[in-house]
C-alpha cells in the first residue's frame, strides 16, 4: 500500500537523521572526554533507554518459545555490533569530522553484498559490481593524501573499515537467523555488554572529570538516538519497505552528518573527501538498486 511505503520511507529517513545527529553529539562529547569516560556514561544511559523500552513495550513476551535460540542469536549480534560500535566511536574521536567517518562507513554495503554472495548464496547483479567498484574508488579518494593513499594508515580509517566489516557480519547473521531475532532484546544486550566493558576499562584510568550540563545533554540525547531510536526506526522501516530501500535511505547519513557537523561543530570535509563521499553514496545506490519489473500486456 502507498501509505505503508510513505511511512516506511519516513521511518528510514528518521533513522538516518538520528544516526547522523548521534555522530555529532558523540563528537562534541569526545572532544572533552576520553573514550572510556565517554563510553561509560553513553552506554550506561543506553541500558536505561533500552531497558525502559523493553519493559514498557513488553518485548520480553517475544522471548516465549525458543528462548535459548533467541538469546544466542541476540548475543552473537550484540557482540559483533558491540565491537563495531566501540571501533566506530574510536574513529569519531580520532578523526576531525564525523561526516568523513560516516562516508568511509559506506563500505559496509560492499561487505554485506560480498558476504551475501559467498555465505548466503544470494544473486549478484551487474549493478552491484559497478556499485562496489565505485564505492571502493570513493574510499580511495577520501583517503588520498599528498603523494599517495596514506589516509588508509590513519587509525580512524582503520577503525571505520574494521567496524563496517563487523557490522556487515552482524547483518548477514541477522538475515540468516531473522526468525529468532528480537531487535529490542539485542539492543539491550549490546548496550549492557558495552557498559560492562567500559566499567572494567575504567578501573585505573583516573577520576571522572567534572561533566558540565551541556555535556550531560549531549550524552543523554546522543545515546538515546544511537542506542534506541535508530534501531527502532530502522526495524520499523524494514517492516514496511524493502531492505534495499531502507539501506539506501539510511546510507544518506553521511550527507546529514556533513550538514550537522558544519552547523554545530564548524568542520567541513576537504574537496577530495567530499567527492569521495559522494562517490560512496553513488556506489551504495547502485548496490541497493533493483530494476523494476516490466509490465506485460
Amino acid at each position: 500500500m502507498k501509505s505503508n511505503q510513505s511511512t516506511g520511507i519516513l521511518f528510514a529517513l528518521g533513522a538516518s537523521l538520528a544516526l547522523a545527529a548521534s555522530f555529532v553529539f558523540s563528537k562534541s562529547v569526545l572532544n572533552h572526554l576520553s573514550m572510556v569516560q565517554f563510553g561509560l556514561i553513553w552506554f550506561s544511559l543506553g541500558v536505561i533507554w533500552n531497558g525502559a523500552w523493553f519493559l514498557a513495550r513488553r518485548e520480553y513476551r517475544k522471548l516465549e518459545g525458543s528462548l535459548g535460540k533467541k538469546s544466542a542469536v541476540a548475543l552473537v549480534i550484540a557482540l559483533l555490533e558491540g565491537g563495531a560500535t566501540g571501533l566506530f566511536y574510536l574513529a569519531i574521536k580520532a578523526m576531525e569530522n564525523p561526516a568523513v567517518v560516516s562516508f568511509i562507513g559506506n563500505i559496509g554495503p560492499v561487505f554485506v553484498t560480498l558476504m551475501g554472495l559467498v555465505l548466503l548464496k544470494e544473486r549478484f547483479r551487474k549493478s552491484q559490481l559497478a556499485g562496489i567498484l565505485i564505492t571502493i574508488i570513493g574510499l580511495f579518494v577520501i583517503n588520498y593524501r599528498q603523494g599517495g593513499f596514506a589516509g588508509f594508515l590513519d587509525p580512524g580509517a582503520i577503525y571505520v573499515i574494521t567496524a563496517s566489516f563487523l557490522f556487515s557480519l552482524a547483518t548477514v547473521f541477522a538475515r540468516r537467523f531473522h526468525l529468532f531475532l528480537i531487535p529490542g532484546y539485542m539492543s539491550l544486550i549490546r548496550s549492557f555488554l558495552l557498559a560492562v566493558a567500559m566499567v572494567l576499562l575504567s578501573f585505573g584510568t583516573g577520576d571522572m572529570p567534572e561533566i558540565t550540563m551541556p555535556l550531560w545533554r549531549d550524552l543523554a540525547i546522543g545515546s538515546l538516538l544511537e542506542t534506541l531510536i535508530v534501531i527502532v526506526f530502522a526495524y520499523q522501516a524494514l517492516k514496511l519497505i524493502e531492505a534495499t530501500k531502507t539501506s539506501l535511505i539510511i546510507s544518506t547519513k553521511g550527507v546529514w552528518t556533513l550538514v550537522l557537523a558544519w552547523v554545530f561543530l564548524g568542520v567541513f570535509p576537504s574537496s577530495l573527501q567530499l567527492v569521495g563521499g559522494l562517490l560512496t553514496l553513488l556506489g551504495v545506490w547502485l548496490i541497493t538498486w533493483e530494476r523494476l519489473p516490466t509490465r506485460r500486456g
